[in-house]
């Protein structure tokens, strides 16, 4: 998408793609911004055209490279501020309408912290009864044990119970596509009233990860837990989940 982008971009412009301008990365990231593109949206852009630009100095056909010195744009929301976790009343509004399969969904990724594509590929084989854990492969090909926790462990095992001629028998959930999680958990938040615009599927990693440091007050456990590989992406779980300072606040007597 990035380099359709920028090619009709410079389309648009006449501008000389083989010999640009060497204002031409700052040109381009301000009239994305112009467009409305979100800082994300410019970020993800620019790797795409350095590759552009990466094959055509392969090919012989320029030295350009215009993208190396090209701007960053800052995002002025913080991150604790996407993707907000579903709260614990929330959670429960939402596992009071679902459906057995849909408890499954909204319990490995609300606490067990799986993402999308983590949950479609889980499998029973994954799954180690006596330890209580699940074998998650996640972004990178990275192995993570989840403890899975007595309500999960429950639940699954019901789950168990009743895959007998279902589609996908050997996984923990029958749906394949990513949009159909999204699609079954937005109709469960317009059945218990519960906001899903901002939040999705994520918001429910989100969760997991809130919650967990509510109660350990531990980013080491987090990041274990959901397979950070930096301790500092966990950071946005305690900004997310700050009850102590508000505790502390409200004791403070005059």
């Amino acid at each position: 998408m990035g380099v359709r982008v920028y090619l009709a971009w410079c389309w648009e412009g006449d501008r000389d793609l083989l010999a640009p301008d060497v204002e031409i990365a700052h040109d381009f990231t301000r009239a994305l911004t112009r467009r409305g593109a979100s800082p994300g949206t410019v970020t993800t852009y620019r790797p795409a055209v350095s590759a552009l630009y990466r094959a055509l100095r392969w090919t012989g056909a320029t030295t350009a490279d215009p993208m190396r010195d090209a701007p960053r744009v800052r995002d002025p929301v913080p991150k604790s501020e996407k993707r907000k976790p579903y709260s614990q009343d929330e959670l429960r509004a939402l596992l009071a309408v679902a459906t057995p399969d849909e408890r499954t969904l909204l319990l490995l990724c609300g606490l067990g912290g799986l993402r999308n594509a983590e949950a479609r590929a889980a499998k029973w084989t994954d799954l180690d009864w006596g330890a209580s854990t699940l074998r998650v492969t996640g972004k990178g090909g990275r192995v993570r044990r989840v403890y899975l926790g007595r309500v999960l462990r429950e639940t699954l095992q019901d789950a168990q119970g009743r895959i007998q001629g279902r589609t996908r028998p050997q996984y923990l959930l029958p749906w394949a596509d990513p949009d159909t999680l999204r699609t079954h958990l937005q109709g469960l938040c317009t059945q218990a009233g519960v906001p899903y615009v901002g939040r999705s599927l994520h918001g429910l990693r989100h969760t997991a990860g809130t919650e967990l440091y509510r109660r350990t007050r531990n980013l080491d456990d987090v990041a274990r837990h959901l397979g950070h590989s930096q301790l500092e992406t966990s950071r946005v779980y305690a900004e997310h989940e700050n009850s102590a300072t508000r505790a502390a606040l409200d004791d403070f007597e005059d």
